[in-house]
């Protein structure tokens, strides 16, 4: 039942050096969509104009549909829409697509996220900045901001390792990355010992999951020294 495990220290390595692109389909989303999802945040916030009620659908649609539904969505739809405009992206690169449908998608939730964090924010501490003579953009930089952060940042650290997991469809659009070349692998063998393959593929996420859980909790740790400082100032 459990043939072909010669297969796992054969992947392994051919794996692994699909990890750059992987991380590259996980990062560039991830930064991409914290920016989109505090403009959003910022909309949603304000409650005012027909710009909200617009915001508020495209969040609720996003957060409301399969990624994967998503995904083809705009890998078919995007070029169509693109034709009536005169432009040809039918055979741009399926990562662009993949990039496009995943930041829609991440934004709305990144833009939840940090909107109950703002809603949570104690408005003493808020004030507290306007009696010290902080301007608007100075009670931003130094007491909204770091705040909200501080706040949003386990549902963060949650919606991030989804994002990780979730490069794992781009293969689906023709995407080459781990999983991508790991499905090529287990074509190759015509199945055989397609379950050390999966295995190998599914180690390595694992440990750029790790990395990503590290990299939160050191965050998390800084944030909190940050405040006992200020706290002790």
């Amino acid at each position: 039942m459990f043939y072909g495990q010669e297969l796992f220290g054969e992947a392994l390595p051919i794996l692994i050096r699909f990890i750059p692109v992987t991380l590259f389909y996980f990062l560039v989303p991830t930064g991409i969509s914290l920016l989109l999802g505090a403009w959003i945040c910022k909309v949603r916030v304000g409650k005012k104009g027909i710009l909200y009620r617009i915001v508020s659908l495209f969040v609720s649609f996003f957060r409301g549909t399969p990624g994967l539904l998503q995904l083809y969505l705009v890998f078919f739809g995007l070029p169509q829409i693109a034709a009536l405009f005169g432009a040809d992206i039918y055979r741009w690169h399926p990562g662009f697509f993949y990039i496009v449908a995943t930041c829609l998608n991440f934004s709305s939730f990144v833009s939840e996220a940090y909107r109950g964090a703002y809603e949570a924010i104690d408005t003493g501490q808020v004030e507290a900045g306007i009696t010290i003579g902080f301007n608007r953009f100075q009670n931003f930089i130094y007491v909204i901001a770091p705040l909200t952060l501080k706040t949003a940042l386990p549902n963060l650290k949650n919606l991030e390792i989804d994002l990780l997991k979730g490069t794992a469809t781009a293969y689906v659009i023709g995407v080459v990355d781990v999983m991508g070349r790991a499905d090529k692998l287990v074509a190759l063998h015509r199945g055989y010992g397609q379950l050390w393959i999966l295995s190998a593929a599914g180690l390595i996420y694992l440990g750029i999951n790790i990395i990503v859980e590290i990299f939160f909790r050191q965050t998390e740790k800084s944030l909190r020294i940050s405040e006992r400082g200020i706290h002790a100032s």
